[in-house]
């Protein structure tokens, strides 16, 4: 178990909970009111974290009480910084169920990959949040989180993916 409090605990995923990680994951998506882009399954989530070169890692959050049903999942993996010549953790999803919230299972799970960065000599842990979500921008600013509003998030998906790579010289 990576790190426990009193109530809740944060352990790594099993292949068991695919199921509540995607209905957490679905959650996520209506709060963030994203559910048009979503197309994550049990398979392709299985995938992803448990093949032989995972895409990304798991944690859940459980409540001491019920270790086997996750009410939070904490998504990252590895990126890399050419300027600091380091890998870094990234933070892709922390999703805690509204319930379960201002308890101290966020925080947890940060702390947590925190630790985890430094210990692989990591130079830096970064996520992003959406503009208008202040609760969580507050909660990020007082764990000593900055905030960085000169950088913004460059993305190709969908049609303009395919047409960006149709136009690759082969």
């Amino acid at each position: 178990m990576p790190h426990a409090t009193e109530r809740y605990q944060l352990r790594p995923a099993r292949p068991d909970d695919i199921p509540c990680i995607l209905g957490l994951m679905r959650e996520m998506a209506e709060f963030e009111k994203l559910t048009d882009i979503f197309k994550a399954t049990e398979a392709t989530l299985h995938n992803s974290f448990f093949s032989e070169h995972p895409a990304a890692h798991c944690l859940v959050g459980t409540t001491a009480s019920e270790p086997d049903v996750p009410v939070a999942y904490i998504m990252w993996f590895h990126n890399y910084s050419s300027f600091l010549d380091k890998r870094g953790l990234y933070l892709e999803d922390l999703y805690v169920q509204p319930a379960h919230r201002g308890q101290g299972l966020g925080k947890m799970a940060l702390q947590h990959l925190a630790r985890m960065a430094v210990e692989q000599d990591c130079g830096r842990f970064e996520w992003v949040v959406l503009d208008w979500n202040q609760n969580a921008i507050d909660f990020y600013k007082h764990l000593g989180a900055d905030i960085l509003p000169e950088w913004r998030i460059v993305r190709v998906t969908g049609q303009a993916l395919q047409n960006l790579a149709a136009q690759a010289p082969r």
